[in-house]
């Protein structure tokens, strides 16, 4: 038994339609997932200098890179503010807390670091 030629262009152009849509839903996530990857790199490649204009830059990015992670914002929140206080007590931790949740939520795994690793930097000068 033959199927209607209709039939067999519709089932087409809908398996076509199934598959540019997961295409999309799967580029949109990687491309995420990249730009995430990118801040985190520039966040911890800079951060030998908090006050330059590259951390300054990538650490403006970050609500617009991690909009959809509401505890990374929280984390940049309490930085400012730690930042902003005179004498800026606590600032290392602070700083710390939220390059350790960027990195987890990019998808680094910094398990086998410990919190003085955040702190380091290679800086020959």
């Amino acid at each position: 038994m033959q199927l209607p030629i209709s039939i067999t262009i519709i089932s087409s152009l809908l398996s076509g339609l199934v598959g540019i849509g997961v295409s999309i839903i799967v580029m949109y996530k990687l491309e995420r997932h990249k730009l995430k990857l990118d801040l985190a790199r520039r966040l911890l490649g800079s951060r030998y200098h908090i006050q330059g204009d590259d951390f300054s830059c990538a650490m403006n990015e970050v609500i617009a890179v991690f909009a959809d992670k509401p505890i990374v914002l929280k984390k940049m929140e309490k930085l400012y503010e730690v930042l902003q206080t005179p004498g800026k007590p606590n600032a290392n931790s602070a700083l710390i807390d939220f390059l350790k949740e960027v990195c987890k939520s990019s998808g680094l795994t910094q398990a086998t670091l410990n919190d003085g690793y955040f702190l380091k930097t290679f800086n020959p000068r």
